[in-house]
């Protein structure tokens, strides 16, 4: 989060480097809200597996771009905002290995769950399965253990799971959400 595509700030690239070489065993997801993840992206080059980037925060030829520049060096993912339709990302799912479906807008943890991401979800995995990409799909945002079960029957491969968590982190809350 830079504090312009949303309004919070985050962790820095150099917090993220450090996090990263203390935990190689893990694959690392960066999700960059950013409005200029290409010089993002640079800094990350061998940190991370994966850097996921904003559609909305560049336009259309500007992602393209990035994509196409870094896909070969890092594995690419996009995020998309709550408002942002499927189709408009239909012609980069050849060239990307992650879409992240924003459930609540982007930038502020404890939001609800949008219930209409469980539509885009199916979508998506429908569009993948149909044409056999390797995308991995991601959903951040008002994951809760009494909602995480329907986001995977619907086509997710992966929650991002933050307050449910951090406001009492126990191994009866895990289990509930992965079951």
């Amino acid at each position: 989060m830079d504090g312009i595509f949303v309004k919070n700030v985050a962790i820095s690239i150099p917090e993220i480097k450090n996090i990263i070489k203390k935990s190689k065993e893990f694959i690392s997801d960066v999700h960059l809200m950013s409005v200029n993840p290409e010089e993002q992206i640079k800094q990350l080059l061998g940190y991370v597996n994966f850097a996921t980037i904003h559609f909305e925060s560049r336009n259309y030829a500007q992602i393209k771009e990035i994509i196409s520049k870094y896909s070969r060096k890092i594995k690419i993912g996009i995020a998309i905002k709550p408002e942002t339709k499927i189709e408009q990302i239909y012609d980069l799912l050849p060239e990307i290995q992650l879409v992240l479906i924003m459930s609540v807008e982007p930038g502020k943890g404890g939001q609800a769950f949008i219930e209409n991401t469980y539509k885009k979800i199916e979508e998506l995995s429908k569009i993948i399965q149909e044409n056999n990409y390797k995308i991995i799909i991601q959903v951040d945002g008002g994951i809760k253990d009494f909602n995480s079960k329907k986001v995977f029957d619907s086509g997710a491969d992966v929650i991002v799971v933050g307050t449910f968590l951090a406001e009492k982190p126990t191994k009866l809350k895990i289990k509930k959400l992965i079951n």
